[in-house]
């Protein structure tokens, strides 16, 4: 078969990694594909920007790169496309490159993920659908939300979190964006994967809830994030061998409300005046203080592993996600975890049995699950470090993952022909 993947890169963010990963294990099972993007990091030769860039704006660019060490011609172009309140995402941009391509045209399906980011013409998919089959993963609620990323839904709290769109849009602008999608949607045949049965259900409430939903987990690296004993890791790592060492990762995180960063402050501040604890902060650049340490972004998964197999806890405050990475990472890797009911959580973690899932936005239950963990012996951390690995081995792998796309696709493609 011949795959062609859209999505904003190819190399930042859980989604784009996803997406490369997926591309990389359909060639080593003898596929062929390809993907188009709005910005590229690899040097994979089959990877494609959506839209060309214009050579004079690029030397602009790095001349004011050079000169003012700032790149003032896409700040200025970034304000100006944000001032325009026009259909955000919707109709917007030229996409002609891709319809053009000989990958496009050969292509025997075309596989969205996050669509959303100034880079694709949400219309277009009344067209592409009409040609090829198009499967589309989302990786957050952009899909069927109006413009915002997240509608946390709570008794007592709802909470948007939206893209960045300076200024903000006013409600008028919202709902004619939202109408607009609602027309796109009836006017093209789209096959939508949901990637945890969370999503699944609220995609099959949504605008989208016409369309054939499926799910298929998001997968990881079993050979990579697997566990290694605790001493070791800490070695390797440079961490103190007698601490209790609580891990949090996300990219970011104090500027992204999504996931949880307040939570985390409160449980970081109970701890405070404990020598005996140390909190590693994955993602986030900050000075370090007395039992927090900052670590930048870590593009090496081999590291990543190892700091979840050095951790006694790995603690998700997210208040939304549409999976959860982390938490399949760390389950692979044997660690316990403490987390909000999100993503996978619940549908992955058993309550007290192979993990803590706290009740939700509530850090003082994070930290109930922090000394239910710590107060467990040895030979129930061990079990629950086995049966948790087991799960990913069974649920959540690159392999499963990657041959229910396959599976998805032949079905699709034999329907349509």
């Amino acid at each position: 078969m011949k795959i062609l993947f859209i999505n904003q890169s190819d190399g930042q963010g859980g989604a784009s990694q996803l997406a490369y990963t997926l591309k990389k294990k359909l060639e080593e099972k003898g596929h062929t594909t390809s993907m188009f993007v709005a910005k590229k990091y690899s040097e994979d030769k089959n990877i494609f920007l959506i839209k060309s860039p214009n050579k004079l704006f690029v030397f602009i660019s790095k001349l004011s790169k050079k000169i003012f060490k700032k790149d003032i011609p896409n700040y200025i172009k970034n304000k100006i496309k944000n001032l325009i309140k026009i259909k955000n995402d919707i109709k917007n941009f030229d996409n002609s490159n891709l319809l053009k391509s000989k990958e496009f045209k050969e292509a025997d399906i075309i596989h969205c993920h996050n669509l959303q980011g100034g880079y694709f013409n949400l219309g277009l998919l009344e067209t592409i659908s009409k040609n090829k089959p198009v499967v589309w993963t989302p990786h957050d609620m952009w899909a069927i939300t109006p413009h915002e990323a997240w509608i946390i839904k709570d008794i007592n709290n709802v909470e948007k979190f939206k893209m960045e769109i300076q200024p903000p849009l006013k409600p008028k602008v919202s709902e004619e964006i939202f109408q607009e999608k609602i027309k796109i949607y009836d006017n093209s045949q789209i096959f939508v994967v949901a990637i945890s049965k969370w999503f699944l259900k609220e995609i099959k409430k949504s605008i989208l809830k016409n369309k054939k939903t499926y799910l298929i987990h998001n997968g990881i690296d079993e050979n990579i994030f697997k566990p290694t004993k605790k001493t070791l890791a800490r070695k390797k790592l440079n961490l103190p061998q007698n601490k209790t060492i609580i891990t949090f990762l996300a990219n970011i995180a104090s500027k992204n409300k999504q996931k949880g960063w307040k939570y985390l402050e409160e449980v970081i501040e109970h701890y405070s005046k404990n020598k005996n604890f140390l909190f590693l902060c994955i993602g986030e650049k900050n000075q370090n203080t007395k039992n927090i340490q900052y670590i930048d972004h870590l593009h090496n998964n081999y590291n990543v592993s190892l700091y979840y197999s050095a951790s006694d806890i790995f603690i998700n405050p997210s208040m939304a996600e549409s999976f959860g990475l982390t938490i399949a990472e760390a389950m692979s890797c044997g660690t316990p975890i403490v987390t909000f009911p999100v993503g996978i959580a619940k549908e992955s973690i058993e309550h007290k049995k192979t993990g803590y899932i706290a009740k939700y936005q509530d850090s003082q239950d994070l930290i109930n699950g922090i000394e239910y963990i710590l107060n467990l012996d040895k030979e129930k951390i061990e079990e629950l470090s086995k049966k948790t690995r087991q799960n990913v081995l069974e649920n959540y792998t690159l392999s499963k993952m990657t041959d229910n796309y396959i599976k998805l696709y032949k079905e699709i493609i034999t329907k349509k022909n």
